[in-house]
């Protein structure tokens, strides 16, 4: 079965399913979330980074098109991308990943490239920083820290509002 992201793009519904989901920021549009493989997703980093694991439970993505997750332990914690193809290396089959990163900082606007800079309320009362920048594409951006780890969702071509629901969605799931 094949998947495409919906990033971006408003999907209406005329019959809303069990696969659908109305979010609360949407009145009239319907959004598909899909099921985090969350077994699969963290086994690759469990027991190898010494940073809490926040992975979302539901993704704003289409069920119709394949998302392949892949997970890595970094020097200061971990990533997991969101891709199109199961060996992504580059930009065309990449949607986006979050990562957790000990002593990271929170990114910073850029001349000419920051099309939007905000701070965001999310789950549990945390504090979250939402950027989209634009060079070749677009990348949208949601940091926020957790037990002085920085936590980012990063979408390309991706709205605030799915950032958020990203974010959230990890927060609420609690540490793995």
């Amino acid at each position: 079965m094949k998947s495409k992201s919906i990033l971006g793009v408003v999907a209406i519904c005329t019959v809303i399913s069990s696969s659908f989901l109305m979010l609360p920021w949407q009145s009239t549009t319907v959004f598909a979330l899909i099921n985090v493989p969350t077994n699969q997703v963290i086994s690759p980093i469990k027991g190898k980074t010494q940073v809490p694991i926040l992975i979302p439970s539901k993704l704003p993505f289409s069920e119709l098109e394949k998302v392949y997750f892949n997970s890595e332990v970094t020097d200061k914690g971990y990533s997991v991308s969101f891709n199109y193809t199961p060996d992504c290396q580059g930009t065309p089959c990449y949607i986006g990943s979050i990562e957790a990163e000990r002593g990271g900082e929170f990114i910073k606007p850029e001349r000419g490239i920051t099309r939007a800079f905000k701070r965001v309320r999310l789950a549990g009362g945390n504090q979250g920083v939402f950027h989209n920048g634009c060079g070749a594409y677009c990348t949208a951006t949601l940091e926020w820290k957790y037990q002085g780890i920085l936590y980012r969702v990063t979408i390309k071509n991706g709205e605030e509002k799915d950032l958020i629901a990203i974010a959230n969605s990890a927060i609420q799931a609690g540490r793995r």
